[in-house]
């Protein structure tokens, strides 16, 4: 298994200048940290597929039943308005009575009543949203389409994954967008025919817009929760901080904390997560949200479809039709959260695949809907993107005879380790944490617009008195910063995650001057501004010299300029045109014979993005 690429483990590059090929030890007092949760599928074979069983007959009982009071009371503002109603009763009732939201009611009531609704709102605005236009649709368009247009959610979801930074391989999220947009296409295309489908086919297409939109707020608004219960770090590092300045070193070296730490024992911290989970399930986010969710329909049904409802038809419909409608979609949702919790990837794929063909099928036969070939095309097509995409997402097995000794991909190290592994030249890529402030925009703008999985890069310098430090361009100006600030000043807190890659040279040529050399590059590019040059970004024209004191550097350009001090990168290239995707795993450096950059490896502040990973997985579930 050694040999498998996702068993790689990070390799230690020796101090001394030894073979960088010799495995890197854990340092004493140290282990491996599981900051992520238990692999998806453990609940065992027979409860996995009897919750299966459960989960697809409630499914498929409640799309037919649906279908079935839209067409006898075609007043969809009103079913979704009383469906509401019985799914704010439903999730109070057990979350008052039952521990079945016992985690969604401990995570709300360490919020104040602000930050609570901050976070719910929109969340309950997408869902409900999400509601109106699927009943709307229901009503415009065939069954079998509705179910066909859910199977390439996935285009959605995949440019929300990037968009809110979930996303840690672009180029294969590139790839399943684009193939289910084409089968969105083909559905779409076969589907046009016959009165109001158009308006159909928006009113879903918006539907599954919304609810990619709710699950990843809602794990958003989850991970951020996890983050603010995460504990500190307390760093008792100590060093000189006299030569380098700069927007990320704040405080000073012999600051009140640094007294008080230096006062303190000296001992290791090990990071630990917070002690009651919380966990992250769609019947929690409902819980949530039905409040303010029924309060918006209402006014919007009050708004609009309440001067048109043929009271007389909806009477003879019967009030127990629109609640059964509601106690079953809360059922279904119910059933199937235990299968996206407790099922591997695949297993979600195939029993969201076998619904859709259940559906189809009875829709044709029962409903004697009409479906055209190119339609039963996409949604093959749309299947085995998903399928796919959820299996790339599976996480890599760990040998359990080897976790003692090294670290391997998918594992998180622990900061206060990283000074001891990394050298001059390493690589440290960061993804901002979602937000609704300028940063936050900027930041999913710069994901998005570069199609990354990160957006900002910053190079380490091993300095000639052993210190570590990370050249960085930021709005501030170029900074050199000690590795130490980022747990003391809360700087890890801007980031969902922060990831190391490894330079790796041939033994024979291991260093040598290398670390002089960037320090003597640190001291001339310290302190400039930080402007983004559009004309070099675009073009690749020419720029002014590294040390010009007019030169100004964003964050890439910096890295790039460095490792184009140092020989790594061709001295014609032009330093503007990289960003911070081109140093992922997924991009390719031209880079000297023999010389690469090893994985990525996550790097942890006190368990802070636990809750993160946990979000992330919930995300790619939900589809």
């Amino acid at each position: 298994p050694m040999e498998e690429p996702d068993q790689e483990p990070l390799l230690n590059k020796s101090m001394s200048g030894g073979d960088v090929r010799v495995p890197m030890k854990v340092p004493p007092g140290g282990g491996i940290k599981d900051y992520g949760h238990s692999r998806p599928g453990y609940c065992g074979s027979t409860n996995l597929w009897i919750s299966v069983g459960i989960a697809v007959p409630c499914a498929i009982a409640y799309m037919f039943y649906n279908n079935w009071l839209l067409k006898k009371a075609p007043f969809p503002l009103l079913v979704t308005l009383l469906q509401m109603v019985v799914l704010l009763i439903c999730t109070q009732v057990a979350r008052h009575t039952t521990s079945l939201f016992s985690s969604a009611a401990n995570g709300a009531k360490d919020l104040g009543w602000g930050s609570y609704l901050l976070r719910v709102l929109f969340v309950s605005l997408s869902f409900s949203g999400y509601m109106i236009l699927s009943n709307i649709a229901m009503t415009k368009l065939e069954l079998s389409v509705i179910r066909m247009l859910s199977s390439t959610q996935l285009m959605f979801f995949g440019l929300g994954f990037v968009l809110f930074g979930f996303e840690t391989s672009t180029r294969s999220a590139a790839c399943h967008i684009i193939v289910s947009t084409f089968a969105c296409i083909f559905i779409c295309i076969a589907s046009s025919t016959g009165g109001g489908a158009a308006l159909g086919l928006a009113a879903q297409l918006g539907a599954n817009w919304l609810f990619s939109v709710m699950i990843l707020t809602a794990a958003t608004a989850f991970a951020e929760h996890r983050s603010l219960s995460a504990g500190d770090l307390n760093i008792n590092d100590a060093d000189d901080d006299s030569k380098y300045s700069g927007s990320r070193s704040s405080a000073p070296p012999n600051s009140p904390s640094d007294m008080i730490n230096q006062q303190q024992p000296q001992q290791q911290h090990i990071p630990v997560a917070p002690s009651s989970p919380l966990t992250l399930t769609l019947p929690s986010i409902i819980c949530h949200a039905a409040p303010v969710a029924t309060i918006f329909t209402l006014l919007f049904f009050l708004a609009t479809e309440s001067y048109t409802v043929t009271w007389e038809q909806v009477a003879v419909v019967g009030l127990p039709a629109f609640l059964i409608n509601g106690f079953l979609y809360f059922a279904s949702v119910l059933c199937g959260s235990v299968v996206s919790i407790a099922a591997p990837l695949p297993v979600i794929s195939l029993t969201t695949a076998g619904v859709d063909a259940i559906i189809v099928i009875g829709g044709v036969s029962i409903l004697g809907e009409k479906i055209g070939w190119g339609a039963v095309f996409g949604m093959a097509i749309g299947w085995s993107s998903s399928f796919f995409y959820r299996r790339s997402r599976e996480p890599p097995s760990i040998p359990e005879s080897n976790a003692s000794l090294r670290y391997y991909k998918g594992e998180w190290i622990p900061q206060e380790h990283i000074p001891e592994m990394v050298e001059t030249g390493d690589l440290v890529l960061f993804t901002s944490a979602p937000s609704l402030t300028g940063k936050g925009i900027g930041s999913a703008a710069v994901r998005l617009g570069t199609f990354s999985a990160y957006d900002h890069v910053g190079l380490v310098l091993k300095t000639s008195a052993g210190d570590t430090r990370l050249i960085e361009a930021l709005a501030e100006g170029v900074s050199v910063s000690a590795w130490r600030h980022f747990a003391q000043q809360g700087w890890h807190k801007d980031y969902c995650r922060i990831v190391l890659r490894r330079l790796n040279w041939p033994s024979r040529g291991r260093r040598g001057h290398l670390g002089e050399r960037l320090e003597e590059f640190a001291d001339g590019v310290n302190g400039k501004r930080y402007g983004l040059n559009l004309c070099g970004l675009v073009c690749g024209g020419a720029l002014r010299n590294w040390n010009d004191p007019e030169r100004t550097y964003f964050c890439s350009e910096i890295v790039a300029e460095g490792y184009k001090f140092l020989g790594l990168l061709p001295p014609n290239s032009c330093a503007a045109r990289y960003v911070p995707g081109d140093f992922s795993e997924s991009n390719e450096l031209a880079l000297p014979e023999g010389v690469t950059i090893g994985g990525e490896f996550k790097i942890a502040f006190s368990g802070r993005w636990e809750g993160f990973e946990q979000a992330a997985d919930f995300a790619i579930r939900s589809f």
